[in-house]
């Protein structure tokens, strides 16, 4: 269904544009300090770690550090949900930045096994834990933030916008991994090379505290006026409708994520590690893939201010199942029999845009799908809550892996996400003409409400 918006529409205002601006930014942080140790860390876990470990515990350590931030981010996401819509999204926003970026500082200062011992590998493991938590807080504020100050007709390309925040963030990682990381020497690698990204990230987070400092907090009184009772948000949130509406799009996180995980977090290690593919391509790859991706993300999410969320995320949910698993079990095949990397490349690009695109339109879909009293705690714990058996992806492949073979069983995980993404995108209603946003959207661009609409954001 398409939203019946004036044209004469209003565009973006001056604030609507900073808070757009600083949903792109927390993205970019955000995945940043997220897939960081995925990329570089694999190379530098000697220095945490004694030389007799085996290399098969040292992967699984590689493995530990990575997904226990993934962990982390629900326990932020519902923490600093429910402070964003009692204390304010631009708060929750300038405290989680400040705990990520002193955090991250931290780590990039870490002594290593040889003076601190196993204190070394357990200090880094709990500070991404708590990095990851405060990593979640920065769902919760500053994306509700940007899609309620964005006048109706523009949620979607303001949507798509922020989710390829993501991908530019995979971008710099990879670059800094390719022009600077890789011609390094393994020993200073080692030492003191691995340092340098989580460096950039701190002044990524210095970067991200100097703008939203500039941004403006909402009206926190009309956010408790918004809510249907006196309760919590988050309690407010695990009942009547509002549970309903939460089950609802945690089915269908869950299936995306699941899906999206075998494309972002396994495939490096992956084509390297046991297709054996040349870690320089890889690199170059993951560069290319994340500008088309990205692309992808804003194209999509502007074609669902058209034809509508619902029917964006189903299409490309159905077809991820068939496609996007088809394409990956391809990529396999042509990689274990010595296949030129260009196909093997073009493949896994395939099966990247059908799992990821639908992302921007994911973010506009979750903030249209909560009143605003609670959307802070509907969206950073939809978000993140249905991360948590995704991220352990290794233990599903695992006991995939007794029943087929090893390279195959992402095409599993991959084919049940789309299954589960698309089942979540059906049984929930339309949204792309709702009037339930921030006050300032309605009267920016009021929009023709229709029955389902309003379900999707009712309070």
């Amino acid at each position: 269904m398409a939203a019946t918006t004036p044209a004469n529409a209003p565009g973006l205002t001056p604030e609507a544009r900073r808070s757009m601006y600083g949903g792109v930014i927390s993205l970019v942080v955000d995945s940043y300090d997220i897939y960081v140790p995925a990329f570089v860390l694999p190379a530098a876990m000697g220095y945490f770690e004694p030389a007799s470990m085996s290399d098969t515990q040292q992967a699984t350590m590689t493995s530990v550090v990575f997904t226990i931030t993934l962990l982390a981010r629900p326990v932020g996401g519902v923490i600093f949900g429910n402070l964003g819509d009692t204390i304010g999204r631009k708060r929750i926003t300038m405290l989680a930045g400040i705990g990520f970026t002193v955090v991250t500082l931290v780590i990039a200062c870490l002594p290593g096994y040889s003076l601190w011992g196993y204190g070394a590998l357990g200090t880094l493991i709990a500070l991404r834990f708590i990095g990851g938590v405060f990593l979640g807080g920065g769902y919760a504020g500053p994306v509700p933030l940007a899609i309620e100050r964005s006048p109706a007709r523009l949620r979607g390309p303001v949507g798509g916008v922020i989710a390829a925040g993501a991908g530019v963030a995979v971008f710099f990682i990879s670059l800094v991994q390719l022009t600077a990381l890789e011609p390094m020497a393994p020993d200073a690698y080692t030492t003191w090379g691995w340092r340098l990204p989580f460096f950039f990230g701190v002044l990524l987070g210095i970067g991200y505290l100097i703008y939203y400092a500039r941004v403006r907090e909402v009206d926190v009184e009309s956010l408790a006026k918004d809510r249907a009772t006196k309760r919590q948000p988050l309690m407010e949130l695990l009942a009547g409708p509002q549970l309903r509406n939460l089950l609802q799009v945690f089915l269908l996180m869950t299936g995306m994520w699941f899906a999206a995980q075998m494309l972002v977090s396994f495939l490096p290690s992956l084509l390297i590690q046991v297709l054996h593919q040349d870690p320089a391509d890889v690199t170059v790859l993951e560069i290319v893939m994340s500008v088309i991706t990205s692309a992808s993300m804003i194209a999509l999410a502007t074609l669902s201010q058209r034809v509508g969320r619902r029917a964006v995320l189903f299409w490309t949910a159905a077809t991820s199942t068939v496609c996007a698993s088809a394409a990956f079990a391809f990529m396999v095949m042509l990689a274990m029999n010595g296949s030129p990397f260009l196909a093997v490349a073009v493949l896994a690009i395939v099966a990247s845009v059908f799992v990821n695109g639908p992302l921007g339109t994911i973010v506009v879909y979750l903030n249209e799908r909560f009143g605003r009293g609670v959307r802070s705690s509907g969206y950073g714990t939809a978000y993140t809550v249905s991360l948590i058996l995704p991220s352990l992806y290794s233990v599903w492949i695992g006991l995939l892996d007794n029943v087929m073979p090893f390279e195959y069983a992402p095409v599993v995980l991959i084919a049940v996400g789309g299954l589960l993404f698309a089942i979540g995108a059906r049984i929930g209603p339309e949204t792309v003409t709702g009037g339930t946003l921030a006050a300032e959207d309605a009267a920016a661009a009021p929009a023709t409400t229709t029955p389902a609409a309003a379900e999707g954001g009712s309070a």
